[in-house]
């Protein structure tokens, strides 16, 4: 089954680029182009992951992480940017994402976070309802 990661991001040339990487990766992708459309999307859609921009207009990615958290999403969330310093990443990693990606990034850099946080995710997922359906 094709895990869904919803990219969220108001450059179209990032989404198209990530939307075909992600897609050649064999993941399914949905586009959001705010945080505000990203939120409205996961109430009638589950993903797997977020790949979250942090400069976006109408809803930026720190306010639509703090909004995940507080309704509840548990979702790994990968911060993008293409400018960030360490504070702010840290302050990411506070508030619940559990990565970032430095914009430009190429498709291998990518590869390797989504693979390592969305799929070990997944894992981690299916042996807790291993567990649940056995009590």
């Amino acid at each position: 089954m094709k895990q869904r990661i919803l990219i969220v991001d108001d450059e179209p040339v990032n989404t198209r680029f990530l939307e075909s990487a992600l897609g050649f990766l064999g993941f399914d992708v949905v586009i959001a182009h705010n945080g505000r459309e990203g939120l409205e999307i996961l109430t009638h859609m589950i993903v797997d992951g977020v790949l979250l921009d942090v400069n976006m207009p109408i809803m930026d990615g720190r306010t639509m992480l703090d909004e995940l958290r507080w309704k509840g999403y548990t979702m790994p969330v990968i911060v993008m940017s293409g400018r960030i310093d360490e504070s702010t990443m840290r302050l990411f990693l506070q508030e619940g994402a559990q990565a970032f990606l430095i914009k430009p990034f190429d498709i291998k850099p990518l590869q390797n976070i989504c693979q390592r946080i969305f799929e070990d995710n997944q894992e981690q997922q299916m042996s807790s309802s291993q567990l649940s359906s056995r009590r």
